[in-house]
């Protein structure tokens, strides 16, 4: 009688311990489309709340810092920006590099993109997502810049800076008025397999083959391009 009980304790044992583990399962894989709408949050508007919430970062300056966007991306945008100037010999102040940086973000925010996951092949660890995104017309920019520097106090103006900042500021405002026309259109994105280390603890996700070939497959494509 005393063999029957242990043996139905441990089977019990063996049950619970079977349920338990069926429980803790493996966490699946971050998803390619989430993923895809988070980046684009980050990389087209500066907003690192949704790859926050997604991957479970303590804080945006994590997420930014892990997606390869550490600090303020337009801030730091600026700096370059004014460098690149620099170095054709045009003197441009961080200021108005920075109000023309801030009407594309104002003009960007008008932007909205969903995903979809076209194609995935788990064993190989690669998937593509189609991501559909609103656009700009595509001569909408360049009507805008040479109507800002048709102006003719700014044509008349002697001094060269002062010149060029009255057209950086004058752009800017024509940027910042900007709106999508209400279509949208489509590209296609590789995604792979890959592991990052949030909160250091380890878990998959997946990620695009190339972050830098995304970026500008969103500007470039919102522009009508």
């Amino acid at each position: 009688m005393m063999k029957k009980k242990a043996f139905s304790l441990a089977l019990a044992v063996l049950m619970l311990f079977s349920v338990m583990t069926g429980c803790q399962k493996k966490e699946a894989p971050v998803a390619a489309d989430a993923v895809a709408e988070a980046l684009f949050q980050m990389i087209l508007k500066n907003d690192a709340s949704s790859a926050v919430e997604l991957f479970g970062y303590a804080s945006e300056e994590d997420a930014r810092k892990d997606m390869g966007l550490d600090g303020d991306l337009y801030d730091e945008m600026a700096k370059e920006v004014v460098s690149q100037f620099s170095a054709m010999g045009i003197t441009a102040s961080t200021e108005d590099v920075q109000t023309f940086i801030d009407a594309f973000i104002s003009m960007f925010k008008e932007v909205e993109m969903t995903a979809k996951v076209k194609d995935m092949d788990e064993k190989a660890g690669t998937a593509v997502v189609t991501c559909t995104i609103s656009t700009f017309d595509p001569n909408a920019l360049t009507n805008a810049m040479a109507e800002a520097m048709s102006d003719p106090s700014i044509l008349s103006s002697g001094d060269t800076e002062e010149a060029f900042s009255l057209i950086l500021n004058a752009i800017s405002t024509a940027i910042a008025d900007l709106t999508p026309t209400g279509e949208t259109a489509d590209f296609d994105v590789d995604f792979e397999l890959g592991k990052l280390t949030i909160n250091g603890k380890e878990r998959e996700a997946w990620l695009p083959v190339d972050a830098n070939a995304f970026g500008n497959a969103i500007s470039t494509t919102a522009m009508g391009g």
